[in-house]
């Protein structure tokens, strides 16, 4: 198959997000600019689990238009699980994340480390390297190390980019961002699903692990890299506990081996079925094991990423911060709760972490910024109006089993409450 060449761009783009004033209206695109024929591109994909899914609509697309090249992903080894199976792929080189943000030793490791890796890929010589989401400076630094002769990704032109898309104005998603780092090369996002992928080990793993379970099986996924995304475990138990008694409901608690505590907080005041699944599951498995719910209760965290890709209803608790940047927001199959609103992200953290750190444990922010303001027969009775639309009686409910009826309808309609 003839590959779709990558067009010299005279203008700049028109894009839904403005067009930023210091980007240069034209410049000269480099000789060596067409990807004729069978190519190597690397795409940098810099980020943790959501935003590494948010990539996979703009990989997919890349693939399709350039079917004879070689795609390479640059990830983080947290995130290569996402990205390892995909179709679009050839390969993923991954890199461990910088280990000292936030301190005295972060710019001089940052710059020792984007050195070693660029010295590291410029020996793959690229033809072209695209930074998607999120493109920090330290992305846009490394792109140049690359040497690639052809670079994009977002930038105010001064990062030697030759096809740069303008900064947005005012807020928009990991997804949205990748769209305008392919629209600046020419191709269009296809608009399409984002994409997970698992195995037949995982689909098994999941109904290992959720045997016996009746429905409706309600997942609850507590923890979150951040503290202040995260709600009171008690109120979680409070929520389940009236779940269970009203509607004979099953409780997958979910979460990391370093959220076994707050499982088990939440675990010793339930006395109907709950099934343990924190520390068990690959991400393969996590994947599967949501795919099986009725219903996911988490905050914003990658199962609500989760969730919304595998089509599954779920109540996702807002924390102080935009959910325009994750693209947490109120859907056909979502029910957002936000108490006081959005925030400016980087503005409200009393530590000043928030937008250094890639996480933040601190024991005295759990339940801070407005989340502690909401109790827990708001999320009881979300999660009740959705559960209701799909099953109707409790009776009903508990006739139902894993290996039971396959008609469950979908929930629609839904973007609120």
């Amino acid at each position: 198959m003839a590959s779709r060449s990558l067009r010299p761009h005279t203008q700049a783009m028109a894009v839904t997000a403005g067009s930023g004033g210091s980007v240069p209206e034209t410049f000269q695109p480099p000789p060596t600019e067409r990807l004729a024929g069978r190519r190597r591109v690397l795409v940098v994909v810099y980020g943790h689990f959501s935003d590494s899914m948010a990539a996979t609509p703009a990989l997919r697309s890349l693939r399709a238009a350039l079917p004879g090249s070689r795609l390479e992903v640059l990830a983080l080894r947290s995130a290569r699980p996402v990205l390892a199976r995909s179709p679009h792929v050839d390969s993923v080189v991954e890199w461990e994340d910088f280990q000292h943000k936030g301190s005295s030793l972060a710019r001089a490791e940052k710059i020792t480390v984007i050195a070693a890796l660029g010295a590291r890929l410029r020996r793959r010589r690229y033809d072209a390297t695209l930074v998607l989401h999120r493109s920090n400076r330290p992305m846009r630094r490394l792109a140049r190390l690359v040497g690639s002769p052809i670079r994009a990704g977002v930038s105010d032109g001064s990062d030697g980019f030759t096809h740069p898309a303008p900064p947005p104005i005012g807020v928009e998603s990991s997804r949205r961002e990748n769209a305008r780092v392919l629209a600046a090369l020419g191709v269009t996002e296809d608009g399409g699903p984002v994409e997970l992928w698992t195995s037949d080990e995982d689909r098994a793993g999941a109904r290992r692990l959720l045997g016996g379970s009746r429905r409706p099986l309600v997942g609850i996924h507590a923890g979150a890299d951040w503290s202040c995304q995260q709600w009171l475990p008690e109120r979680w138990a409070a929520v389940a506990a009236t779940l269970q008694r009203r509607l004979g409901a099953s409780i997958v608690l979910t979460g990391s081996t370093n959220e076994l505590g707050l499982q088990e907080e939440i675990a010793r005041n339930l006395e109907g079925h709950v099934v343990r699944a924190a520390g068990k599951t690959t991400v393969g498995e996590l994947i599967e094991v949501v795919r099986k719910l009725d219903l996911l209760l988490c905050v914003n965290s990658s199962a609500a990423a989760i969730a919304e890709a595998v089509g599954k209803p779920s109540v996702v608790l807002l924390g102080p911060e935009d959910g325009r940047l994750t693209a947490t927001e109120a859907g056909l199959r979502r029910v957002v709760l936000q108490p006081g609103g959005r925030r400016t992200a980087g503005s409200w953290c009393e530590l000043g972490r928030w937008g250094v750190l890639s996480g933040c444990e601190s024991p005295v922010c759990r339940g801070v910024g407005g989340l502690q303001e909401l109790d827990a027969g708001g999320v009881e009775r979300a999660a009740s109006l959705l559960l209701d639309k799909a099953f109707g009686t409790a009776a009903e409910n508990r006739r139902r089993d894993l290996t039971g009826d396959a008609s469950v309808p979908e929930i629609v309609g839904m973007s609120g409450i």
